[in-house]
């Protein structure tokens, strides 16, 4: 294997592609640069040797083999925004220490490239198959679905497939998801202040690791003393710049995927209980400071808004304030939840809106994915574990995750891999990598698993 000289090289290309969501444009549905990321992956496709379609910048795969019936892997070549916090460019690989760098090293441009360079070395090794393979790239799992409901608008689905975007062994349950909004409306003019902006977090799916908010007072108030407390401040991450009457209050926290939002710390929270604990206005604003304290604060179990449900088969909820924008007139709160696979989805929403109902609070429901469940005796599954199992010399025990992935939206789907240990898992925070070590390995158990599925 030239891993070395051949695959790095095309990675870190691919790598080097800010393929954030940005503006759509006539040719370009996500951005130029999802577009761009796109095309360099079809581009290295067609140097391995595959034919390749482009579905109208949507989406696009790499082909091997002939039939009418395929099977499939898929992953995503789009990326959660690079935040705050890296040691370098996240869009400038580096090699380091046995580790490569960069946003989307594991999430999930390393992984479905190497799915199309294990298919690589069975073509080159002239392995004969018998079902046609597909290796195909979407461009919208980080922020929506227009990808993949275009491809099945286009194109059948796979009779069997995988998507790298998760953990080894194999996944065969995901929790449902869904977002909503919480929003408050002031009514009244604030008491001797107003709201110029309060906005934190860029999506749903992962722990803000920054907020700000800027108060702006009367001119004849002095208001230094509100904002002096040390020791509050350290506790909830904040800095504070008052010059006369303007008051900039920032708050920091740490990134994490929002189906894990134990392992980061709200920027968010952080903000509104710093505020809560030191604004006593006795106005709108500091009572729905109150109201925050009771129902969402640090929660991320969802116990403080009685949606705490859990399930043998895939665990806890869990809730993630994401993101947070508002002003002196309202403020807009876009939360993430991951829900068990036995919990009701009704029964959640119902829940929310009676603990809410007291707080003149505004529901407004955003995207919902139901959750996802495969038998262990599914011939996909088997396949799959045979793979894993030929290649590690260790079982392949059956996973759930709180991650959606592509498997809720293309039939005949679960997640395997290319996580082996929740250590390794940088998916979403800064400085994201993978060990080079890990990437070998997955082209050796994606070659065996697409030779499974295929032969």
């Amino acid at each position: 294997m030239n891993f070395e000289d051949e695959f790095l090289e095309d990675l870190k290309e691919l790598l080097r592609k800010r393929t954030v969501k940005e503006k759509e444009h006539d040719n370009a549905p996500f951005g130029y640069g999802i577009l761009d990321g796109l095309k360099c992956a079809l581009e290295i496709s067609n140097k391995y040797g595959f034919n390749t379609v482009n579905l109208d910048n949507f989406i696009g795969y790499a082909e091997y083999g002939e039939g009418d019936d395929y099977v499939g892997v898929l992953g995503h070549i789009d990326v959660v925004p690079q935040g705050n916090n890296w040691d370098q460019d996240p869009f400038n690989p580096i090699i380091k220490d046995g580790k490569i760098y960069a946003r989307g090293s594991l999430d999930d441009k390393g992984p479905i490239l190497c799915a199309l360079y294990a298919l690589k070395l069975i073509k080159d090794s002239n392995i004969k198959l018998s079902k046609k393979v597909r290796v195909i790239f979407g461009t919208n799992e980080e922020s929506g679905t227009a990808d993949i409901d275009h491809y099945l608008k286009k194109e059948k689905p796979p009779i069997l497939c995988f998507t790298p975007d998760a953990y080894f062994p194999i996944v065969t349950s995901e929790k449902g998801i869904l977002t909503f909004e919480l929003i408050k409306k002031f009514q009244r003019s604030l008491n001797g202040y107003k709201i110029e902006y309060i906005r934190g977090g860029k999506k749903s799916n992962v722990v803000p690791d920054y907020c700000e908010c800027k108060l702006i007072y009367d001119v004849d108030r002095n208001v230094v003393d509100d904002f002096k407390d040390t020791n509050l401040k350290n506790r909830y991450k904040i800095i504070t710049n008052v010059e006369k009457n303007v008051v900039v209050i920032r708050s920091s926290g740490k990134s994490s995927h929002g189906s894990t939002p134990e392992r980061g710390n709200n920027a968010i929270s952080n903000m509104l209980i710093y505020l809560n604990k030191t604004l006593r206005y006795e106005d709108e604003f500091s009572i729905f400071l109150n109201e925050f304290s009771n129902i969402i604060g640090f929660d991320y179990t969802g116990e403080k808004l009685n949606i705490n449900f859990s399930d043998e088969e895939s665990g806890k909820l869990t809730l993630n304030l994401g993101i947070i924008n508002g002003d002196t007139s309202e403020i807009r709160m876009r939360f993430n939840v991951r829900y068990p696979v036995k919990a009701n989805y009704e029964k959640i929403i119902s829940n929310i809106k009676e603990r809410i109902q007291d707080k003149k609070f505004i529901f407004e429901m955003g995207n919902h994915n139901p959750p996802l469940h495969f038998k262990k005796d599914h011939k996909l599954v088997l396949a799959l574990k045979k793979a894993y199992e030929e290649s590690t010399g260790d079982v392949a025990e059956l996973l759930s995750t709180g991650g959606g992935t592509y498997a809720k939206l293309m039939p005949n789907t679960v997640a395997f891999g290319p996580i082996f240990d929740e250590k390794h898992n940088l998916c979403h925070q800064a400085n994201e990598n993978i060990e080079l070590s890990l990437l070998k390995k997955c082209i050796e158990i994606y070659a065996r698993a697409i030779y499974e599925l295929a032969k």
